[in-house]
């Protein structure tokens, strides 16, 4: 792919950014170009060079194709792969991607992730030192992933903390009035502070997030 975009036969995917063409992370791969004749053609090519060299085929059938900003001339273009069309939110190593903010709803299986760990953990034999634990290493520490490339909506992050605030208080996923014995913004304070040490799920979004634009300063050849 490296070789095809500085021979010309693939076109830079910005006009004035190197952005990687192609992603890979195990046996998730996720390859990008122009919705045109020649560019699907040329990577479809090099997919087969690859299979041919390597003896690693890729199955058509388990890939899909998407199409962005396009026109409806452009889907006719990706049948010559022989994948089937998806639209978007498609998933990327668990992450839905899209080219808009994720909405609530398609990020309600994350809420359901975190909310699916209670059933197996018998709440009612802890007590409360222990379900925190529990909620710091666990509860609080499935959305990062998410919170390293999304920005949920704030209806998805009151979700996830009403989730972890009623298994800290009430063993289950929701909790109310007398169960609460402080209030949450307090629970999320450092220990030094009076509170708990919990994560603040907003707060560290917008720290992950700060993270991502102090890297595009200082170190500019970064690809992300």
């Amino acid at each position: 792919m490296r070789h095809a975009l500085q021979s010309g036969i693939l076109q830079q995917l910005h006009p004035r950014r190197a952005i990687p063409a192609i992603s890979l992370y195990a046996d998730d791969v996720m390859l990008f170009c122009h919705a045109t004749l020649e560019e699907i053609s040329a990577v479809k090519g090099i997919l087969d060079v690859f299979g041919m060299a390597s003896g690693l085929w890729v199955n058509y059938s388990k890939s899909s194709v998407t199409v962005i900003h396009s026109d409806d001339s452009a889907a006719g273009l990706v049948e010559l792969l022989g994948c089937p069309v998806a639209t978007l939110p498609v998933t990327y190593l668990g992450i839905p991607l899209t080219t808009r903010r994720p909405s609530a709803a398609q990020l309600q299986p994350l809420v359901d992730a975190v909310a699916g760990r209670l059933p197996s953990w018998k709440a009612w034999l802890m007590n409360k030192a222990g379900r925190l634990v529990l909620v710091k290493s666990v509860l609080n520490a499935i959305p990062i992933h998410h919170l390293l490339a999304l920005a949920p909506s704030k209806k998805t992050l009151k979700q996830l903390e009403k989730i972890q605030r009623g298994f800290l208080w009430a063993g289950r996923v929701d909790a109310h009035g007398g169960h609460c014995h402080m209030n949450w913004r307090r629970v999320c304070r450092p220990l030094e502070y009076g509170g708990l040490g919990v994560r603040d799920l907003e707060r560290t979004r917008l720290s992950l997030w700060l993270r991502w634009l102090w890297l595009a300063r200082t170190d500019t050849d970064r690809a992300w």
